[in-house]
């Protein structure tokens, strides 16, 4: 290598170290480069997800929501490592898919794809106002600890439920309801021998999981339609190609041609349930990935929080324009401080990977629901973990923990959960004569819920 090249490399790693504080923070170029590309393969099945789910709502084109999930993902992630310094890695989330395509599919709300989409925008605004000032504290402190734990078991089960149902796992039952599917049809076998990959590899401490399920489901899949011809998913003949076009779904939130006046509670219920999940979503993996990373401090103080909060809540605003559900920070990034990432060089690198993923859309465009739902119920696997950090002693907790988690699961829709959860907390309260207990907040939230299930 020659002087003037070695002055180069010198001088850009001196850069690096002193824009990431990599000496700082004890650990090094290569160290976090590494991490942030295994941490890549471990979240890039969104990138086969997220179409493969959001797809299925009419107006929504598979092509537009690969192209928005990767940009968006790209974006928010770069943001989070240049500003906020944190290995924290960010795209649209998988509860958060789910939720928003059960949410229309089941009737739940009367708004089109794009209408929610703006419901989304609207939340992102709020959580990006709340991140820049002091309300955030407000709003942590207003909610109960266990109510939260609630609302992500319920919306884990939730999409976990939806990912048996894609594979055929669960159908639907005129007797019961819902029963098992066919364990002789190929789709329904591949789910199987997927998911048991994934509870092998989660029991023995692999931290892939989720992502070995994913592909075990692809090559599974790909060997059973050239044995048996049982796929719908041939292999495409180029892999690489320019990204899918947005033309239809970028800024269509803005489009209210068809909004009326009694779409206005569900666009608000939007509002509600996808600020609190986003916001608590995020800020749980923020703190959680920082902890872990030596970041934080054993006082529990969260340098540079509001930088971080605000990369995460600016992704959601960027997402929903470009065309594609909440932006959250990722648990996969648990990965990157697992691997000794320490700073937001690892997301810098995610975010590169991402940009790169928007040039192969022929590869990730053979993905069906029915491949990615082993991911699915994975994520609900780890999602449900929190269950058993609910607080069942207390008779408040929970029964608003039970009212969460059995109304989002079967009345297939974690508005409902939410609603009755909300509603159930603040009544036992009142009645154990513990109303000044309860924040102001969660009874304002508690009329708006009832007059929501009332209008249902």
């Amino acid at each position: 290598m020659s002087t003037d090249s070695t002055l180069k490399a010198q001088n850009t790693s001196g850069s690096l170290d002193s824009m990431f504080k990599i000496t700082e923070r004890k650990t090094t170029i290569g160290t976090e480069l590494y991490a942030g590309f295994i941490t890549f393969l471990a979240m890039s099945y969104i990138l086969a997800v997220n179409p493969a789910i959001l797809g299925d709502i009419p107006g929504m084109d598979k092509g537009a929501v690969f192209t928005a999930t990767a940009l968006s993902a790209a974006i928010a992630t770069l943001i989070m490592g240049i500003w906020g310094n944190y290995p924290v890695m960010l795209a649209p989330g998988m509860s958060m898919n789910g939720f928003f395509k059960g949410l229309l599919l089941s009737g739940s709300v009367a708004v089109l794809w794009n209408e929610a989409l703006f419901g989304i925008f609207l939340s992102g605004i709020l959580y990006l106002a709340f991140s820049l000032t002091n309300i955030r504290k407000s709003m942590i402190e207003s909610i109960p600890e266990d109510l939260k734990l609630a609302i992500t078991v319920s919306l884990g089960l939730f999409i976990a439920f939806l990912g048996l149902k894609n594979a055929g796992i669960i159908v639907s039952n005129p007797f019961v309801l819902v029963g098992l599917g066919d364990i002789s049809d190929p789709k329904v076998i591949i789910a199987y021998v997927s998911i048991f990959i994934a509870l092998g590899c989660m029991v023995r401490d692999i931290k892939l999981a989720t992502f070995i399920s994913f592909v075990s489901a692809i090559v599974l899949t790909i060997l059973a339609d050239v044995f048996m011809g049982t796929s719908n998913a041939p292999i495409p003949e180029q892999l690489v190609a320019m990204p899918p076009s947005m033309a239809g779904s970028f800024g269509a939130i803005f489009d209210f041609s068809a909004f009326t006046p009694e779409k206005m509670f569900d666009l608000l219920f939007i509002v509600l349930i996808f600020l609190i999940v986003d916001f608590f979503d995020g800020l749980s993996t923020i703190v959680g990935v920082g902890r872990d990373a030596g970041i934080i401090d054993k006082d529990g103080k969260v340098p540079n929080a509001k930088s971080a909060l605000v990369a995460d809540a600016g992704g959601t605003v960027i997402g929903s324009i470009l065309g594609t559900t909440s932006i959250t920070a990722f648990s996969e990034s648990g990965i990157a401080s697992s691997q000794g990432a320490k700073t937001g060089l690892a997301a810098v690198m995610v975010a590169g990977l991402f940009l790169i993923s928007l040039f192969l859309y022929p590869i990730f465009s053979i993905f069906s629901a029915a491949m990615v739902a082993p991911a699915m119920v994975v994520v609900g696997i780890y999602m449900v973990g929190r269950l058993g950090q609910i607080n069942w002693e207390k008779k408040e907790s929970r029964i608003a923990a039970f009212f969460t988690i059995m109304f989002t699961v079967l009345s297939f829709s974690p508005a409902n959960g939410m609603a009755m959860g909300f509603i159930s907390y603040a009544f036992t309260m009142v009645v154990a004569g513990k109303r000044k207990e309860v924040h102001p907040l969660i009874y304002g939230l508690c009329v708006v819920f009832l007059t929501y299930l009332i209008l249902l």
